[in-house]
């Protein structure tokens, strides 16, 4: 069983973007449904995601972190077990929320992840930007090394 070690998320502030690749000792299929599945969504990503009309195109729903933020969410794109993608946002869907797009592939086996969020409506100088998209990236970190712990322990 390979052991990896994933580097943080990186930022790239000119373009406002965060990017993390992670690996997966597990089949794409089993990341698959970490992604897609909302009771396996929220055991890796918030404590809740509900999507009440499914994981499809245009669907409405919600992450939310208990006792602190909600996050309104819409299906951007769910390509079976190489694309998905939604827009999030604080409170309401506008023209303040980000996308997500995470893209899954097979290398040797096991499952690579490629994770950006991008569209962040940042204000304030580059350091005030840096800054703030280093909180985002620190966010993925935790939260991805959170999916690849369930995909894992999944694997069949």
């Amino acid at each position: 069983m390979p052991e990896f070690e994933n580097p943080p998320a990186t930022v790239d502030v000119p373009a406002s973007r965060v990017t993390r690749i992670v690996a997966v000792d597990a089949p794409v299929s089993t990341v698959w449904r970490c992604l897609v599945e909302p009771e396996l969504l929220a055991q890796w990503l918030g404590d809740i995601a509900a999507f009440p009309e499914g994981v499809v195109p245009d669907a409405l729903g919600r992450f939310a972190w208990t006792g602190e933020v909600v996050l309104a969410a819409r299906i951007r794109d769910v390509t079976p077990q190489t694309h998905f993608s939604f827009d999030w946002a604080e409170g309401i869907l506008s023209d303040r929320a980000s996308t997500v797009e995470m893209t899954l592939r097979e290398i040797d086996g096991c499952a690579q992840l490629h994770l950006v969020e991008s569209g962040f409506p940042l204000e304030g100088d580059d350091a005030t930007k840096r800054e703030a998209l280093r909180a985002l990236a620190a966010g993925w970190t935790v939260e991805l090394d959170e999916l690849v712990e369930l995909a894992e322990s999944l694997r069949a």
